[in-house]
């Protein structure tokens, strides 16, 4: 079966990172782009071989050939979309976060479950082969215990020489997103963390340099986290600290995992651009090296496969609902300057 896709939203990162990755991944068919501005449309069907343009969601919609939706559009178009994808009996796949609020992601998810559609929300890194590798090695007892995990996860801002187009940063917009860096890499931290060590988050401090509240604007946040089986867990997120070092530390009771590089389409990768994973133990230290892994098309092949009944999205609509009542824990301990519970 071959599923046919739209892409909502050709912006700089789909360009740079989603669709190289979507048109080569198995059993999908690019059909067609959504863009307010046609000749933009236009101009991204062409470099990346979709068939059509689109300039309203409705046209999208009503187009037989299409399966199901990528959505690349700001934050606060989410929910609005997948309910609107649900009604006309198409599948969608969404950039976090789902929505920007509780009521809007139980909106999103029960319409999608009242059309039997599938809906997935996209944290790619849980597809990266040294993630995976962690994880199956933390699964299986390798490091013992954990009761540490860290994840530190910084944006190099790409050079930019012209003006977003539209003239305007719709992430500074409450209407569009309701946070800063927390909402754009924190939740990849947090989220990769507790994949990785296989735990819940259930209790969270965090610290930000936000000068608001409403939207908070943090450029970086740091959280302490209570994890199910009783690991602590530190994430930091910041797009104002570009050369930092980007390591990921598992420390169990009987080993630790370090990574480097496995943020590389977000960061910069260091002087040797592979992903590595060392494992430190009573026997020494091993390291071992990892080609960068295509994420983006891993997330969409799997979306596939649950579109056809195999297994689920890698993340479901309720992992990313949950993924939100974290980051909301995050802001009311900011708030409210003590310890706050993860709301299930």
């Amino acid at each position: 079966m071959t599923i046919g896709w739209a892409l909502l939203g050709p912006g700089r990162h789909a360009d740079t990172n989603v669709v190289p990755q979507m048109v080569k991944a198995a059993g999908t068919r690019p059909v067609a782009i959504l863009s307010r501005d046609r000749t933009r449309g236009e101009a991204f069907a062409h470099k990346h071989g979709f068939a059509k343009v689109y300039t309203t969601l409705a046209e999208v919609l009503a187009d037989p050939e299409i399966d199901a939706l990528y959505d690349c559009t700001p934050d606060g178009f989410h929910a609005d979309n997948t309910v609107a994808a649900a009604e006309a009996g198409k599948h969608i796949l969404i950039e976090k976060p789902l929505a920007i609020s509780a009521r809007d992601c139980d909106r999103a998810i029960e319409a999608c479950r009242r059309h039997g559609v599938t809906l997935g929300v996209v944290y790619q890194q849980r597809h990266d082969a040294a993630h995976q590798e962690a994880r199956r090695m933390i699964k299986a007892g390798e490091i013992g215990e954990v009761h540490l995990a860290r994840v530190q996860v910084t944006l190099r801002p790409p050079a930019r020489t012209t003006p977003p187009p539209g003239g305007g940063n719709w992430r500074a917009d409450p209407k569009f997103r309701s946070g800063g860096s927390l909402m754009s890499l924190g939740d990849h931290a947090f989220d990769t963390l507790a994949y990785l060590i296989d735990q819940e988050i259930e209790e969270i401090f965090a610290f930000t340099d936000a000068t608001r509240d409403d939207p908070p604007n943090e450029r970086i946040a740091g959280l302490m986290m209570k994890l199910s089986k009783g690991a602590i867990g530190h994430a930091v997120s910041s797009n104002k600290i570009p050369y930092a070092r980007r390591p990921i530390e598992i420390h169990g009771s009987t080993g630790s995992i370090v990574i480097e590089n496995s943020f590389a389409y977000l960061t910069g990768a260091g002087e040797d651009p592979r992903v590595s994973l060392e494992l430190i133990n009573a026997t020494g230290r091993a390291m071992r090296y990892f080609a960068p892994t295509e994420t983006f098309r891993l997330e969409i092949e799997q979306f596939n496969r649950a579109i056809e009944g195999v297994g689920e999205p890698m993340t479901s609509a309720e992992d990313g609902m949950q993924a939100l009542a974290i980051s909301e824990a995050c802001y009311r301990a900011i708030r409210d300057g003590r310890v706050a519970k993860v709301k299930a």
